[in-house]
């Protein structure tokens, strides 16, 4: 049978358990099958190449049992994966396959990354607001919502995180915020707010001045307010601070840090040191979660440092 070894790039491209398919290198031209429906590769007359893999012009092809140039998804008998040829028959790296799997270095698929952005587009569709219009006890800001998105690598693990946003008018407030954890292949909601109902409250997040860890802002309209912070490669919010004001029976205000009773002005001072230690660098750059934006950010052809993390 007309096959050799072609060169390291073509062996290293599909080895596997020790084993390496063989490139059919012997010179051959490609003619059009008699019915005009398939490219075959020829070595002479009425002598195809069958159930072989064709290096020809720096390009990798693949012809079955007949003989015929195959597209789509092609199986390996030596290592059992499957391998994504283009329409022209030439086999692709680097992206995205018709069926929307996403195809890596080595001309195969990337099954996790095609997880996560399977996982993306999801929970972004289930914290969709919820249709109101008609229903009781809505207010019109809840009627006016529309939802925004964001991909941050908030626990700096190098996985794109999902923060997802609710506008009403001019407000916006947080919705979710969701961290991938890879060795689960699934998101893990760190925040989650409900819809909001216009009594005052605020959520933000901020960066850390260092912008290696990623703050949680809750403010409400009675002045309380709390700080959580995630930490390098954690998935959670640990609460860091907590400022309270409560009112006793003569109306005068008790001011509390992380439970404990602190006069007017150390409370203040510790809310300065608090936001100091928050940051100012607020996190911006929510997109509308319209089906054009979401593709555009979630299918994405992945960079080196990409590579790395999902191959």
């Amino acid at each position: 049978m007309r096959q050799q070894i072609a060169g390291a790039f073509f062996a290293l491209l599909i080895a596997a358990a020790g084993t390496v398919t063989a490139w059919a290198a012997d010179e051959g031209v490609w003619e059009l099958s008699e019915d005009g429906k398939y490219w075959m590769y020829m070595y002479g007359p009425d002598d195809p190449a069958e159930d072989e893999w064709i290096e020809d012009s720096g390009k990798i092809y693949y012809v079955d049992a007949k003989g015929r140039m195959k597209t789509g998804w092609v199986a390996s008998k030596s290592d059992g994966q499957k391998y994504y040829m283009g329409p022209d028959g030439a086999m692709c790296f680097n992206t995205f396959a018709s069926d929307g799997r996403y195809v890596g270095s080595e001309g195969t698929g990337v099954e996790a990354y095609d997880k996560y952005r399977k996982a993306v587009k999801s929970q972004i569709k289930k914290a969709a607001p919820k249709k109101t219009s008609g229903k009781k006890n809505v207010s019109s800001a809840q009627e006016q919502l529309q939802q925004f998105f964001k991909l941050e690598d908030l626990n700096m693990d190098g996985y794109q995180d999902l923060i997802i946003m609710w506008g009403a008018a001019e407000a916006r407030s947080l919705c979710q915020v969701a961290v991938w954890i890879p060795e689960d292949g699934k998101f893990q909601l760190s925040a989650e707010f409900d819809m909001p109902d216009n009594d005052g409250s605020q959520s933000a997040l901020y960066l850390d001045p260092e912008g290696e860890e990623v703050w949680l802002e809750m403010l409400e309209r009675s002045g309380d307010m709390n700080l959580f912070q995630m930490k390098y490669i954690s998935p959670v919010f640990d609460n860091i601070w907590s400022f309270t004001v409560e009112l006793d029976e003569a109306g005068e205000g008790r001011y509390y840090v992380n439970g404990m009773e602190e006069s007017r002005e150390d409370w203040e001072l510790f809310m300065i040191q608090a936001r100091q230690e928050r940051g100012s660098q607020m996190v911006t750059g929510y997109l509308p979660a319209t089906e054009e934006n979401i593709n555009q950010q979630v299918d994405r052809v992945l960079t080196e440092e990409g590579r790395e993390l999902w191959e």
